[in-house]
């Protein structure tokens, strides 16, 4: 029996780059549909009942970290000192908290959780669309995205 696996776009689409979730995750959807799909302007704690009953939860959003070019894809893990905009919130319970708070509880959470962060020039600016260098990218960006996931999949 497959894994039954949900991808989650996270971002904001009036925030200029911080929507690169949302549309990286949409066009990752429409290449693999077996997967299921959700996109949320929140994080954190929101984002839990969205992945209970899954085995597998992919959530792609922005990162802004400086340290590398825009677009470039970082897949990481829980404790690699990275962080993305939504999925590690110091406004209130991360998503990695919330996590961990569910599993306590009992609540039928993922086995495994990869989450992409893919590092933006422009999180703050309102304003719909990209900054050009991420839009150039986007592309490239979801190719490998989509054969990562086809690779865990086999």
């Amino acid at each position: 029996m497959a894994a039954r696996t949900i991808l989650i776009g996270l971002g904001n689409p009036i925030m200029s780059d911080d929507a690169i979730g949302l549309v990286v995750a949409q066009e990752v959807l429409r290449r693999l549909p077996a997967i299921e799909g959700d996109l949320s302007a929140s994080g954190g704690l929101d984002v839990l009942d969205c992945v209970i009953g899954y085995d597998r939860a992919v959530l792609i959003d922005a990162m802004v970290t400086g340290r590398f070019p825009p677009g470039t894809v970082r897949r990481i893990d829980a404790d690699a000192g990275l962080a993305t905009l939504r999925v590690v919130d110091s406004h209130g319970m991360n998503f990695l908290k919330a996590l961990e708070v569910g599993r306590v509880t009992g609540a039928d959470m993922p086995d495994e959780v990869i989450i992409y962060g893919i590092e933006v020039a422009d999180p703050t600016t309102i304003g719909e669309g990209l900054t050009a260098d991420l839009a150039a990218r986007v592309d490239g960006i979801v190719d490998e995205i989509t054969r990562d996931l086809e690779r865990g999949e086999a």
